[in-house]
């Protein structure tokens, strides 16, 4: 079962050759319906930031893969208690973590674990990752929650700190992920169920990849004091190459994401783009007729959005298609309701 301090999802998504990336509302986080992989080895040195960094994690070791899917809230036996999540994460067996997506950010808020009797509450939610966020940007919060062990009742405070630090080119055994954007997140926790109060710091590593629903890789590390009394951990997470959405990858060119998704009348694209390219975005459905099509000129170097029309598409699945002037391709599924 996944340790209830750590945070990690993804969705792998496509490969882009462009200008330092920017992370979108939704482009990192999971929603209902996802499934992934995940293995765990010891810590690796994060190395240096900066701009156009190429960080080699292909010595990186692990083992023990754990498959993590994401539901709704509402087919948990506790959405009542989470009115605001957006997502949920099923451990298996009734335990859950939850969280939340926003237009400005993707947030831990709260858990339910049938397993050992806990359940976490947030009135304020922790933030995980700010939106909009590049290379150099930073984001603060303080969360309020509150935490029952089925006895005992008591409030959890977390002072969030983030910076993205660098971005470049993240190499793992499987293959390179390029235009990836390393968030650093700091965050103490305080636990007011003793006295004195227990306190957890944490210290992370988040590699995300625009169009990527969650961190290719996560590099942890964790003190906990009790009252004086220091344990400490560290540890890393990867992306397994047989995760869903990883042939993807590894094969298209332009990094890409829909918001919202599902969507009713409009979409919005957010893609990436090397400078002096005309682009071409067309919606298709299932059987490979182009229903809408959008083209644009020559368009500068950087995050790029477009807002496309769909009202009056019938509802169903379609796949959205970006292709620029050198003919790389990017590619997404729509809902359309």
């Amino acid at each position: 079962m996944m340790r209830p301090y750590t945070y990690v999802f993804a969705l792998l998504a496509p490969v882009a050759s462009w200008a330092q990336p920017n992370l979108g509302a939704g482009s990192v986080n999971p929603v209902p319906g996802d499934q992934l992989e995940y293995s765990y080895g010891d810590f690796a040195q994060p190395g240096a930031g900066g701009a156009n960094v190429t960080w080699d994690q292909t010595g990186l070791s692990t083992s023990n893969p754990n498959t993590f899917n994401y539901v709704t809230v509402a087919s948990t036996s506790v959405a009542a208690s989470f009115p605001q999540a957006t997502v949920a994460q099923d451990e298996g067996s009734g335990d859950y973590l939850f969280y939340r997506a926003t237009a400005d950010g993707y947030s831990d808020d709260g858990f339910h674990l049938t397993t050992s009797g806990y359940t976490g509450t947030c009135s304020d939610p922790s933030l995980l990752v700010a939106y909009p966020l590049t290379y150099g940007g930073t984001f603060t919060d303080q969360s309020t929650c509150s935490v029952t062990d089925g006895n005992t009742t008591w409030a959890r405070t977390t002072d969030v700190s983030g910076i993205a630090d660098g971005w470049g080119d993240l190499q793992l055994s499987w293959g390179t992920v390029s235009n990836v954007l390393r968030v650093r997140n700091q965050r103490t926790m305080v636990d007011n169920q003793f006295s004195p109060a227990t306190t957890t710091t944490f210290d992370d590593y988040f590699y995300y990849r625009p169009g990527v629903h969650g961190p290719v890789l996560v590099l942890e590390r964790i003190t906990i004091d009790f009252g004086g009394f220091i344990l400490s951990d560290s540890s890393s997470s990867v992306i397994g190459a047989g995760a869903i959405g990883v042939e993807e990858l590894l094969r298209h060119d332009i990094g890409m994401e829909l918001w919202p998704n599902p969507a009713t009348d409009r979409v919005e694209v957010t893609f990436g783009l090397a400078g002096g390219q005309a682009v071409v975005i067309d919606v298709l459905d299932l059987h490979g007729q182009v229903v809408r099509n959008h083209a644009r000129n020559t368009r500068a170097t950087g995050l790029q959005r477009e807002v496309i029309d769909i009202a009056g598409l019938t509802a169903g699945v379609y796949l959205v298609r970006i292709t620029d002037g050198t003919g790389a391709l990017g590619m997404r599924r729509l809902v359309k309701h």
